[in-house]
């Protein structure tokens, strides 16, 4: 049995990890409807309407204490995107690609040019394909290698299943964790251990790379001029507050948000 997780579990899950971020899919949250958690600011796209029921939405939860700016993208993917300074400067994007909506590659290029990189792409792309972790290839998993090899962006993935199929009771890896070649190495992932009610596994990604100081960030804005499109980054460092040394970022799948 497949029941969405409480707010309650949710609670549980960011207090075992203490993410500085946690990107979500399925919220099925109502335009009209928002989310709250202590010490955390809310970012999120409202789930789609369909014949009276609700379906995708996504959002991003980040510390408020870590230095972000939502970006404004051009797509008509459910994606949501910040920029934020956690060990790096980087840009954190929430995406969901529905199974039952047609997708094409030409969409996921269009939306990685409009990101600041370096990027973390975290996402249920339901997508089947054994370099991915599945034991079968799709058309979608297909669209996501070539993806992958148009873009020169690279897979944390450890081939681990991410979601458990409540009817067949068979596993796959349809939720991945895509980036820049630059971060690649700076990351741990795994996944959670703990189904923590849901189907999907709850996905953590963790680096050990000390934060820079405040102190070292204000030196460097001040004696780098930025404008048009890079101001966004000045804005986020005369912002910068202390961060800790050991940074998390949590992704997980989990139907998360209540509509009380």
């Amino acid at each position: 049995m497949v029941c969405r997780p409480t707010r309650e579990e949710l609670s549980l899950l960011v207090y075992q990890h203490d993410p500085t971020a946690v990107c979500t899919q399925e919220t099925l949250l109502h335009s009209n409807k928002t989310a709250s958690f202590k010490n955390y600011s809310y970012h999120g796209i409202p789930a789609v309407e369909n014949n009276s029921s609700l379906r995708g939405g996504v959002a991003v939860l980040i510390k408020n204490s870590t230095p972000h700016l939502q970006l404004h993208i051009n797509t008509g993917l459910q994606a949501i995107a910040l920029r934020a300074i956690c060990h790096k400067t980087i840009t954190i994007c929430s995406i969901y690609l529905s199974s039952s909506i047609a997708c094409n590659i030409t969409e996921l290029e269009d939306l990685i040019r409009q990101l600041p990189p370096p990027v973390l792409l975290l996402g249920d792309f339901n997508a089947h394909h054994q370099q991915l972790g599945s034991t079968k290839r799709s058309t979608r998993g297909k669209m996501v290698e070539d993806f992958l090899f148009k873009t020169n962006l690279s897979l944390l993935n450890s081939g681990s299943p991410t979601y458990l199929h409540p009817a067949a009771a068979s596993f796959s890896a349809i939720d991945l964790s895509i980036t820049h070649p630059a971060l690649y190495l700076d990351f741990c992932w795994q996944t959670d251990s703990d189904l923590h009610g849901n189907d999907h596994y709850p996905i953590v990604i963790i680096t050990d790379t000390p934060s820079p100081s405040f102190s070292k960030l204000t030196s460097l804005a001040n004696s780098i001029k930025l404008t048009g499109q890079h101001s966004h980054i000045k804005q986020l460092w005369n912002s910068a507050l202390t961060l800790t040394a050991v940074q998390r970022i949590l992704f997980n799948n989990l139907w998360m948000f209540s509509s009380t």
